[in-house]
């Protein structure tokens, strides 16, 4: 899996990689601060003050292309932190590249994360994923042509949500199985921030769907008050399984930072 991916990545240009580690080092930074935040960078005030962002906007700027979807930042995030390692490999005179598929470590790394996919809260926010994202795509062109703004939105919330949900629940219980190495920087439980922001999502996503459920806002046909049942109950599924995730302090949003 990793050997793979490395062997597939894109060799770092040196002066890139000098200038992202100097980037680093600035000190405005907030430290983990992408980790816990919903990855809505055009309604966020920290943007200048995130690595992933900016790193982010180099690439977008030399795709040429700022308007990409969640799934593909996680996969622009991915490729970027293996190009990366490939440098420090290169650097270190580490072949990264040797590390074997049939590797003992990997493949329990692989068996694990199969079962936390069929762990049931995770099959529950994948249940809401199936429902929602079809609808949304569908609705999307619809509300667009009507113009209303409030609605536009809406729609916008609720399909950036009906994926992100549920990769931060599946983190969490991912985290939570591996609590001994599962800790940011100030000691708090990871697993804890991922429920957090999967439930400020979800509250979100309500809000959002009630504004579709308005009157004359939308026909679904009962869709979205089923879509809200599906959220109160996965709301209600979390906080039971993760009771101290809304007291996690986010860097940045929760901590006092200006």
């Amino acid at each position: 899996m990793l050997a793979g991916a490395l062997h597939h990545a894109r060799d770092m240009d040196a002066s890139e990689f000098d200038r992202l580690l100097a980037r680093v080092r600035n000190p405005r930074l907030i430290p983990g601060i992408y980790n816990y935040c919903n990855g809505r960078c055009p309604r966020c005030p920290f943007t200048d003050r995130c690595l992933t962002y900016l790193d982010q906007e180099d690439t977008a700027a030399g795709d040429g292309d700022h308007h990409v979807s969640f799934a593909q930042k996680v996969t622009q995030s991915v490729q970027r932190t293996l190009d990366m390692l490939a440098e420090v490999g290169q650097r270190e005179g580490i072949d990264l590249t040797s590390l074997h598929a049939d590797d003992p470590d990997e493949k329990k790394i692989e068996q694990a994360l199969g079962r936390h996919y069929d762990d049931p809260i995770v099959a529950q926010s994948r249940a809401y994923t199936h429902l929602v994202w079809p609808i949304v795509k569908a609705l999307a062109p619809v509300v667009i042509a009507r113009g209303d703004p409030l609605v536009i939105d809406a729609v916008e919330t609720i399909e950036w949500f009906s994926t992100f949900i549920s990769s931060k629940i599946f983190r969490a219980v991912a985290g939570q199985a591996e609590m001994s190495r599962d800790r940011d920087d100030d000691g708090q439980p990871d697993h804890d921030g991922s429920a957090k922001i999967a439930l400020l999502g979800i509250a979100e996503s309500r809000a959002a769907w009630r504004i579709l459920m308005e009157s004359g806002k939308a026909t679904a046909d009962g869709v979205p008050a089923q879509a809200v049942r599906m959220l109160d109950a996965l709301d209600t599924s979390v906080r039971a399984h993760f009771p101290n995730a809304m007291a996690f302090i986010r860097p940045g949003f929760d901590d006092g930072t200006l």
